[in-house]
């Protein structure tokens, strides 16, 4: 009896889904968040997913790798200058850097390397370059 029941429920929740209108690709939404706000959502969220997975640690890695995600995209590209994207990429991959480093000195080292890759990177990527 109680299979029939279940079946009966499930078989009612989808067709139930079925009626439901598909309007959702008649008008666009606009998001609560500013171009700039969903940015830092984003990088926000990375040092969050990261401090509940790896505490401190895991917290420079995550708003690091946001970071370096959130700066490069495209929208990033469209709405931040060129220096204050570039800023934000190499402060990003120094965290990053200094995450995976561990701590104390390791974390030192890897914060060099960090900035210093996440900068080279600024330098010859087509993304940063200006277009006359």
């Amino acid at each position: 009896m109680m299979k029939r029941i279940t079946l009966l429920l499930l078989c009612l929740l989808l067709f139930a889904t079925s009626l439901v209108p598909v309007s959702a690709q008649e008008r666009r939404h606009r998001s609560r968040f500013g171009r700039k706000a969903r940015t830092a959502a984003i990088v926000a969220g990375g040092a969050l997913a990261g401090a509940a997975i790896g505490h401190g640690r895991g917290a420079a890695i995550g708003a690091g790798a946001a970071g370096l995600y959130a700066l490069n995209r495209g929208a990033a590209r469209r709405h931040f200058k060129q220096s204050n994207r570039r800023l934000g990429t190499v402060a990003s991959g120094t965290l990053l850097g200094a995450g995976v480093g561990g701590h104390g000195r390791g974390a030192a080292i890897g914060a060099a390397a960090g900035g210093v890759g996440s900068y080279i990177y600024t330098k010859k990527s087509r993304h940063y370059r200006r277009s006359y």
